[in-house]
């Protein structure tokens, strides 16, 4: 009868420790804590560049936007922002540059601000110039005179260049050639 008993009780404690295998290997696992999914739009990018190839950009930019316009103007960065078109004046063209010097503003924006503004080489004055550029320049969506105020503001958050991509301005330092700026391109996830 001794066998009997300790062969039941070594088949209870068996039954006992297969049971609590079976609880421990199928208990529910705690929760897996996952870092959340980054909502970007796009991927960000600085990019540090210099006038040179901003001019380059601009121009390309400029010549699809004014191309089927009779009046036609050219940006370029130097010492300030430069912008010159050829007028007619009395059967001659002349040429207006207007320079202004650039401020980043909220959002990467810029606002071009201090114009100096020259007809052939008389300087004229800053609000009426501005005000005729105003209601007669072809000027991209993105690009508002502020006549009064004697400033241009380029909202550069609202530009979309091919596929998409978007640029904001994080500083801009003319006289050291340094431009530096972040390039978002959107992402389809």
């Amino acid at each position: 009868m001794n066998w009997k008993r300790a062969f039941w009780s070594l088949a209870a404690v068996n039954a006992a420790i297969i049971m609590l295998a079976a609880v421990w290997l199928f208990q529910p696992s705690p929760a897996v804590k996952r870092p959340a999914r980054p909502s970007a739009e796009g991927a960000t990018f600085t990019v540090y560049a210099k006038k040179a190839h901003l001019n380059a950009v601009i121009h390309d930019y400029l010549a699809e936007k004014t191309k089927d316009h009779p009046l036609s103007y050219h940006v370029w960065l130097a010492d300030r922002v430069y912008v010159s078109s050829d007028i007619p004046i009395l059967g001659r063209r002349v040429e207006l540059v207007v320079s202004f010097v650039p401020k980043v503003v909220q959002g990467g924006n810029v606002e071009l601000t201090e114009p100096v503004i020259l007809l052939g080489d008389w300087k004229l004055p800053v609000t009426y110039v501005l005000s005729y550029l105003q209601k007669h320049a072809p000027l991209p969506d993105e690009v508002a005179i502020d006549p009064e105020k004697a400033r241009v503001y380029v909202a550069l958050n609202d530009i979309r260049f091919g596929n998409g991509y978007q640029v904001a301005v994080k500083n801009i330092d003319l006289a050291a050639d340094k431009i530096v700026f972040t390039l978002t391109i959107p992402t389809k996830s």
